[in-house]
């Protein structure tokens, strides 16, 4: 892939070593994310006489549990970038930071489902155009309009590219689900240090917008 914004090279002699070199903090992450998962389902199960309000606030609480784990490996992916250390600490988000991405991914994903639905390209375009609204999170961004508004910043020039990138990424991760989703272990770690590295090389590029 050519690109006068983006070196993929670049970008994957930094994710494999990183992965390799924390693979412990990435596990660990991906392994609460597991077991918070395993826990609704027993809670579900197991609590199905108390009818409808028990499944409703098990699943929201593991929405904002996953969501406040996601802030916190995208802040870990950026820390290990930015040549900082990598705390488990880190990889948590706060609760209140986790319900605003929670916010902030289910608009993205409405976005997506209903441009898929549509047309199919709109989808892919919203999807690339708004892809690092994630990132702005882990990197300090507290608001939603901010996070997508400076995300469809970063991306302007670079979305043929980055959709290309993504594309490739999804089929990645596909191929490390099919391993029994053992796979997933390394796909999804290097997939997002991949991804902050694009990041980091745009942002020079792109000011984030602040009000």
């Amino acid at each position: 892939m050519k690109s006068e914004l983006i070196s993929v090279r670049r970008a994957l002699a930094f994710a494999w070593p990183a992965f390799k070199n924390h693979r412990r903090i990435f596990l660990a992450i991906i392994l609460s994310v597991l077991a918070a998962w395993i826990a609704l389902e027993i809670v579900v199960i197991t609590g199905q006489r108390l009818g409808l309000l028990l499944w409703i606030t098990a699943h929201l609480a593991f929405l904002i549990f996953f969501a406040c784990t996601q802030v916190g490996f995208l802040r870990t992916c950026l820390a290990l970038r930015d040549r900082r250390e990598a705390l488990l600490a880190d990889a948590f988000a706060p609760f209140s930071l986790g319900i605003r991405y929670l916010a902030a991914l289910a608009l993205y994903a409405l976005m997506v489902v209903v441009g898929l639905a549509l047309l199919v390209v709109p989808g892919i375009y919203l999807g690339t155009r708004y892809a690092f609204f994630g990132y702005y999170f882990a990197d300090g961004e507290p608001s939603i309009d901010n996070a997508f508004r400076s995300a469809a910043r970063l991306a302007e020039g670079a979305i043929p590219d980055l959709a290309a990138i993504l594309a490739a990424l999804l089929v990645f991760n596909l191929l490390g689900a099919a391993v029994l989703g053992i796979g997933l272990l390394i796909t999804i770690p290097v997939s997002g240090l991949f991804l902050a590295d694009i990041y980091r090389q745009l942002s020079p590029l792109r000011q984030p917008i602040t009000q």
